[in-house]
């Protein structure tokens, strides 16, 4: 899925969204508390992606917290699933492999908050759920795809 990784970065971020006013993963360029999607404009070398400058930054893991939000809910279940297709890379190994049951969970997870927030969400939260939903099951569909063909060439060189 490299090829997939380079495109979504230069189409605008991890999520395969552009991150803009529209949506993306975070909705646009943040959270509507101000606090921004993985700590970047999630741009050509940015975001969640490896910072604004395309570097990797240092993490303060005692740093507070942003007080949770509906959004960074889904975002987190988002990122989880985009590494259980093998388009973020694990966090712990750096390497990108192919969980689509375990993406079909987290896919199924943001579909559940849609199901049981409606009615109680802003304008702005179903936009962003709703892509984010939308998002991931494209992302889901390309990535079954490319797995298949994967094993069909693992196949064929064996």
């Amino acid at each position: 899925m490299s090829e997939q990784n380079d495109e979504t970065k230069k189409n605008g971020g991890c999520c395969g969204g552009h991150n803009g006013a529209e949506g993306g993963c975070c909705g646009g360029r943040g959270h509507a508390d101000g606090s921004e999607c993985c700590g970047g404009h999630n741009g050509a070398e940015g975001g969640c992606c490896g910072g604004r400058d395309g570097k990797a930054k240092e993490f303060d893991f005692n740093a507070p917290l942003p007080k949770p939000t509906l959004i960074t809910i889904a975002t987190t279940f988002a990122q989880q699933a985009m590494v259980s297709m093998g388009i973020l890379p694990n966090p712990a190994t750096g390497k990108s492999v192919f969980m689509m049951n375990q993406a079909a969970y987290f896919i199924d997870a943001v579909d559940l908050l849609l199901e049981k927030t409606e009615g109680n969400r802003t304008e702005a939260e179903t936009r962003t759920l709703e892509n984010v939903a939308h998002e991931l099951r494209m992302l889901f569909v390309e990535a079954n795809k490319e797995k298949a063909k994967r094993e069909a060439e693992g196949a064929a060189t064996n």
